[in-house]
């Protein structure tokens, strides 16, 4: 029998056992469904009937109780009246044999209580108050008329009981004498008439006017097996709704699980036949299951594989693919005798790109750049993304030095040409450091960290360019990494500290003081921040530095400006701490936490930190500004958007650099550069400050010129804060005139 009429004979017996088991499944159901409405009609029936007998007895129990009321009210009549103590007698023989009657009163013609008896002296409700009821007095006209009994509302009293009353009228011989009234409390009264649900199998609830006045069982739930039936007792149209339900034992003996075995035990007995029917199609299907899936994970496997050595954007080898291949390498007895180069790839400002175009346009940046490398590289050079704008080239093989330096040039010089995304023309420059295996290391870190040595060393170069790994580049690399370790252990033992240098108005009159960062040697001197700044920007070690000096700035200028109010403090801000999540909220912190003045603290930003982040810098300004904090840009006239960003943020002051200052007396435009700026500020309303004054002349024409505030060597040096607040005096005012100049 040939594989394809087996696979038809299969396919047919699948079918079949399916239609089968379907007929079965449906033939089970319908039985187990026929079961369970006869079960239900059988309940229903049983409901119903208990439903008029309790509709019978309360019929009966109400007629017996307003008959024997009746009669009382006849032995009234052939006595013409009676006696009270008769009277009193005939009510406590009604009272004692009538189960729920409290109490019985006369109510004369006047609608008064004339007698009462009661088999408690106990009144729970004045039978007064019922008579007053709304609308009370007319159907008792009625009841007159009709000589008939009057039922009153349901009242509740303060202990929780429900009470209705009946009021018989007593007409004989065209003549009036009032009501016989009784009190029945309801519970006691249903509950003489209707037997206990453990006997009857029923619970029983009344309802008044949508008001539960008797109840024997739980509440209601939604579902519930329920026969009700409506009463009303006397002439006018307020009645009262009963509702049987049956207990959980009636249920549960009447409503039996059989529907349910038949169900579950058909349903088990068609799931044996399609087992047994249908193992060897399950065993065929099973085995080509698992051969797909072995199939699937070996793909999954593959992939994963390749997530794992490969970069997702630019699909190149990343950096766990490119140390694992080194470090395979150089453990290779026989390939380890090998040499290869390493060139160690940082694209330059790549940044920039980011912040002033977005990332997803840095993205697609870096996603062309694998057609760049194939068009310099040979196929056997391996070229790995390490993250970022970072990149590694393997050279393997032995390379003359000047081949690698041709190699390198030439990749320099096609990464300069633009390259075109979505209309924007992009260039970038890149940083190269070069490490040669064995000579530069014999690990992979060893190999990693000199070619990035080598890679810093030409960006110190001014970048965009080369650098070969040496025992020069060494010493530097060893020197950096042990500033970086100094500049750790400076912050932790709080060895950084402020120290202040004074700013005047064109009066001579000390305005403020920036705030300038120093380092503290373990000899006692003091490093400027021009040796060690960069490192702490690379670091992000900027930032706590800064928060921590902006603290003791803010601590110590607060107690300057007890005797001093109008002087303020200036502080710069560096990129990295402008970018800051929480610059704003940190800011704001600190200076209500020493409550420092707003108004009195001047930031200091350079055009390149607000540049980073146009739509950032701008934001974090103006609320600045909304605050009433003051923003000046530092080495006003050094960046290369200097004007074009004045009226994008709002800027209280231009620090003209020092380096306009140091020549204008000798650099005819420097000079002009200066007047355009001073004459530029006045036309915006903002002030100009001048960097580094350090000769008599060069205030002398910076005065003329207006300028309007003053800072450098001519003044003070940065001072620390000891010193500054000890001559404070001497330095708050000083006489221009004093400074006489050579010219």
């Amino acid at each position: 029998m040939g594989v394809a009429k087996i696979k038809k004979i299969v396919d047919k017996s699948y079918y079949i056992a399916w239609g089968v088991a379907i007929v079965l499944a449906l033939a089970v159901t319908l039985i187990a469904h026929q079961i369970s409405q006869s079960q239900n009609n059988t309940l229903n029936q049983i409901l119903t009937g208990q439903k008029d007998r309790t509709r019978s007895l309360i019929i009966t129990n109400a007629q017996e109780l307003t008959s024997d009321l009746a009669s009382m009210v006849n032995r009234w009549v052939v006595n013409n009246g009676t006696k009270e103590q008769n009277w009193r007698s005939d009510a406590r023989n009604f009272i004692e044999r009538t189960s729920g009657v409290n109490e019985i009163w006369w109510i004369n013609d006047k609608q008064k209580v004339q007698w009462s008896e009661s088999l408690e002296p106990l009144h729970h409700i004045n039978i007064e108050d019922i008579l007053g009821m709304p609308g009370m007095s007319e159907k008792l006209d009625v009841a007159r008329r009709d000589n008939l009994p009057e039922y009153s509302r349901v009242v509740s009293t303060e202990d929780g009981h429900n009470i209705i009353f009946i009021l018989m009228p007593i007409n004989f011989a065209n003549h009036f004498d009032g009501f016989f009234a009784i009190e029945i409390y309801i519970e006691q009264f249903i509950d003489r008439i209707i037997d206990d649900p453990l006997n009857t199998g029923f619970y029983t609830k009344a309802y008044a006017a949508d008001k539960v006045v008797y109840a024997n069982g739980p509440e209601l739930t939604q579902g519930s097996y329920l026969a009700y039936f409506e009463l009303n007792l006397d002439a006018d149209t307020d009645g009262w709704v009963f509702k049987v339900y049956p207990t959980e034992t009636l249920i549960n003996s009447i409503l039996s699980p059989l529907p349910y075995v038949v169900f579950a035990g058909g349903i088990l007995i068609v799931m044996m036949l399609l087992i047994t029917l249908l193992s060897r199609v399950k065993a065929k299907e099973q085995s080509r299951q698992l051969e797909l899936e072995i199939k699937r994970r070996e793909k999954i496997q593959e992939k994963l594989s390749y997530l794992a050595n490969h970069d997702a954007l630019t699909h190149l080898p990343n950096r766990h693919f490119i140390t694992q291949y080194i470090e395979d390498y150089v453990s290779n007895p026989r390939k380890a005798a090998v040499p290869f180069s390493l060139l160690f790839i940082d694209l330059d400002h790549f940044k920039d790109v980011n912040d002033t175009l977005g990332h997803a346009m840095g993205d697609r940046l870096l996603m062309k750049l694998p057609e760049l490398f194939a068009r310099i590289f040979r196929k056997k050079d391996i070229i790995a993304r390490m993250g970022g704008d970072e990149f590694i080239v393997l050279l393997p093989g032995k390379m003359e030095e000047k081949n690698i330096i041709s190699l390198v040039s030439r990749f320099l010089s096609q990464l300069k040409y633009p390259i075109d995304i979505d209309g924007h023309q992009i260039r970038l420059t890149g940083s190269v450091g070069v490490a040669k295996y064995p000579r530069d290391g014999s690990t992979v870190n060893e190999l990693l960290s000199n070619a990035d040595a080598a890679l810093y060393r030409a960006k110190d170069k001014g970048r965009n360019t080369y650098a070969i790994y040496d025992s020069v580049i060494e010493h530097k690399a060893q020197a950096r990494l042990k500033l970086v370790n100094q500049l750790h252990e400076a912050q932790e033992q709080g060895r950084f500290e402020m120290f202040y240098q004074p700013r005047y108005d064109a009066q001579g009159h000390m305005v403020g003081a920036e705030a300038l960062m120093r380092w503290q040697q373990q000899d006692g001197d003091y490093l400027k921040p021009k040796t060690f700044i960069e490192l702490l920007e690379d670091t992000g070690l900027i930032v706590s530095v800064s928060w921590q000096l902006f603290r003791h700035a803010c601590e110590q200028f607060k107690s300057l400006m007890e005797r001093h109010k109008n002087i303020s403090l200036s502080f710069n801000v560096s990129a990295r701490l402008l970018e800051h999540p929480e610059f704003l909220s940190r800011l704001k912190y600190i200076l209500d936490e020493y409550k420092f003045p707003y108004d009195r603290l001047e930031l200091e930003l350079t055009e390149q930190t607000l540049i980073q982040d146009v739509t950032n810098s701008q934001f974090i300004l103006n609320q600045l500004t909304a605050w009433g904090i003051n923003v000046s840009i530092d080495d006003f006239g050094t960046g290369y958007s200097s004007l074009s960003y004045l009226k994008n943020f709002p800027v209280h002051a231009l620090k003209i650099d020092k380096s306009f200052i140091r020549d204008m007396n000798e650099d005819k435009d420097d000079l002009e550069l200066i007047k355009t700026m001073i004459l530029m500020g006045q036309n915006l309303n903002i002030t100009t400050v001048a960097e580094g004054v350090e000769n008599p002349a060069q205030l002398q024409q910076l005065v003329a010129m207006g300028c309007d505030q003053f800072q450098g060597y001519l003044f003070s040096h940065p001072i620390s804060f000891t010193q500054l607040e000890t001559q404070i005096e001497s330095l708050f005012d000083i006489d221009f005139s004093k400074f006489k100049s050579d010219q």
